[in-house]
């Protein structure tokens, strides 16, 4: 059993390249990284290319196109790093995709860990969090603590987050707790969770095989919860409290803590409400009425273009019926 890492890049090598050096820190776990670009304009090809060229010998670094990879490319078995160029701007899941399934082109493929650009990891963290997922053949997904990287000391999340079907909102479970207070019996953590947060997944091969890939008509937001939700009743999800990833919180498209880019804002209220239509129409008058509200608090903080993007998401409405995940 071989474990893929998958990264997807967007016009943010620097942040990609740090994120490797941490993984190839990672102990001693066989492994093998794939990162997708997503049609960066900011050199990262190149870039990433002469970092591995300069970092890894030359029979261990493959580079891949989409096409290469959706006509059955496979990885070398020798290979630790390849890039593969999407071509364009395929969104979170779109991009990721692709990687997923160049790992899953490789029958050694156990498992795939999606991890985010902005993040770097613990040096246990890859092997914690197999550890956790082979505990319990139940587990799907398997989330690791996600730490602020800015101050490595405070809780993003306890590998997941609850979800209000009534708002389309989301919490993460155990936000801004103090990192000597993470607990070490993941099952309360486990029983709250309603999805693994996006920043760090690992998804067992079987998961892929029988609930399907990522949804890519979200582009960005909102996929993670609805893989967790196509799961519910095939497998279960896990934590692993002891595999620490430390995230720089949504470089490449500006959202924060102090507040989101309007991109990321318009993408936040359309996939609520595509969201809400796919998995809880019933709970559409009031995840409306929620939008209105929170359309309604920017207005009064005087963040007239981040109110605007929000009324741009929610005027995408269109029903959409439940429709299967994205073939392998």
């Amino acid at each position: 059993m071989k474990i893929y890492v998958v990264l997807l890049n967007w016009n943010g090598f620097r942040d990609t390249l740090e994120c490797l050096a941490s993984l190839f820190k990672s102990n001693k776990i066989l492994f093998s990284v794939i990162v997708c670009d997503n049609g960066s304009s900011d050199d990262s090809v190149a870039e990433i290319t002469q970092w591995a060229s300069a970092t890894l010998p030359a029979n261990e670094f493959a580079t891949y196109t989409k096409v290469q990879v959706a006509t059955g490319a496979r990885l070398d078995i020798s290979t630790r790093l390849a890039l593969v160029e999407n071509g364009a701007n395929l969104g979170f899941a779109g991009g990721n995709n692709v990687g997923v399934r160049l790992a899953l082109n490789s029958p050694e493929c156990g498992y795939v860990w999606l991890l985010n650009n902005d993040t770097t990891v613990d040096a246990n963290a890859l092997s914690n969090v197999l550890a956790r997922a082979e505990s319990d053949p139940r587990i799907g997904l398997c989330g690791s603590t996600l730490i602020y990287h800015h101050d490595q000391q405070m809780v993003q999340a306890l590998g997941g987050a609850t979800f209000n079907r009534y708002t389309g909102r989301s919490k993460h479970i155990g936000a801004f707790l103090p990192r000597s207070d993470v607990p070490t019996d993941p099952a309360p953590t486990e029983a709250a969770m309603d999805y693994v947060v996006g920043a760090a997944m690992l998804v067992r091969r079987a998961y892929l095989e029988q609930v399907g890939l990522m949804q890519e008509d979200y582009f960005l937001y909102y996929e993670e919860i609805d893989w967790c939700t196509r799961g519910n009743g095939l497998f279960s999800l896990g934590y692993a409290a002891n595999s620490f990833v430390f995230h720089k919180e949504g470089a490449s498209i500006g959202t924060a803590s102090s507040g989101g880019s309007t991109l990321s804002i318009y993408y936040l209220f359309r996939n609520r409400v595509r969201f809400t239509l796919r998995f809880f129409p019933l709970a559409l008058p009031f995840v409306l009425a929620s939008c209105g509200l929170d359309i309604f608090k920017f207005m009064l903080k005087h963040k007239g273009s981040s109110a605007a993007a929000a009324i741009r998401g929610v005027l995408q409405l269109k029903r959409r019926k439940t429709i299967p995940g994205a073939s392998i």
